[in-house]
């Protein structure tokens, strides 16, 4: 059977072109986190305790912008009432490890009371409650010795 050059080339093309637009996916999947986070770097320092939460949504939402179409790079902020006190936390991409886990110490919290600004960090709730271990590996290194077999038993004459 003959196989014709035109055909193969083709599929070969498909292939090359499915690989790069999968490779740009991911590609723009990074450099949309790496952006995010240089964005935050640059306006973490202005935010201040006692800050309104509009002042800190006006700094760090355009920060997340780029993050908006990565919900794995994204937690949804969270509010509860204590004490006729109306508690907001939002959560902001900070550091990200490479791991495909997406805990609670790639973020970092910001609480507001009544919607002021009265805790930054892990430290006003107590730790994150996820994080990234590290997978301990045991090397074990064994010696076997292998004896030779004894000798066969002979019939005796």
């Amino acid at each position: 059977m003959r196989t014709t050059w035109k055909p193969m080339k083709s599929k070969i093309l498909m292939i090359a072109i499915a690989t790069l637009v999968l490779g740009c996916g991911i590609n723009a999947h990074w450099h949309a986190l790496r952006t995010s986070i240089k964005m935050y770097e640059n306006v973490s320092a202005q935010i201040e305790l006692g800050d309104t939460k509009e002042s800190f949504l006006s700094l760090i939402l355009p920060t997340q912008e780029p993050l908006k179409e990565y919900s794995g790079f994204r937690k949804p902020p969270e509010k509860y009432m204590k004490k006729d006190v109306l508690v907001e936390i939002y959560f902001v991409m900070s550091n990200h490890q490479h791991d495909g886990i997406k805990t609670d110490d790639e973020f970092t919290p910001y609480v507001f009371n009544n919607g002021k600004l009265v805790g930054i960090g892990w430290s006003i709730l107590g730790g994150p409650s996820t994080q990234a271990q590290a997978t301990p590996v045991t090397n074990v290194t064994t010696n076997v010795t292998v004896e030779s077999p004894p000798p066969p038993i002979l019939p005796l004459r």
